[in-house]
């Protein structure tokens, strides 16, 4: 089966609440089990990032559903690319809460990636971190 990995970030609704964020987190893990899709979503309080990874059209359709979504604006794929294997085969959405100072966000995030994750997908996620820190310009 052909699978697909993307990226996106957005901009978190403003008034987001804390029990907002775990149903988004319980949300996705749920769904994403059903539809196949793996990955792993990061919140620094004002922006999200997303990795998500699974068979194409069931990648397409999440995307879909996160542009209607009212909980956050502004989705911006970052990246989308076709892939052999999984990076994050046993999560179906974990989500990692990061400080938005970009150095402590990037340390949390490099402990929280799988050991087995690629040194590819390792800086892709680390780079899109440090864009949703304010470090470098969207």
């Amino acid at each position: 089966m052909a699978l697909k990995s993307l990226t996106y970030t957005s901009l978190a609704r403003l008034d987001l609440e804390a029990g907002d964020l775990e149903a988004i987190h319980r949300t996705a893990r749920d769904e994403n089990a059903l539809e196949g899709i793996t990955g792993m979503l990061i919140f620094n309080g004002t922006h999200f990032l997303q990795i998500v990874e699974g068979a194409s059209n069931a990648v397409d359709d999440l995307v879909e559903r996160l542009r209607r979504d009212p909980r956050h604006s502004g989705v911006e794929v970052r990246d989308e690319r076709d892939i052999d294997s999984r990076s994050f085969p046993d999560w179906s959405m974990e989500l990692v809460r990061v400080s938005a100072s970009y150095f402590e966000a990037k340390d949390t995030v490099a402990e929280r990636l799988p050991a087995t994750t690629s040194n590819d997908v390792r800086d892709r996620i680390i780079r899109m971190t440090e864009t949703i820190s304010g470090t470098v310009a969207f």
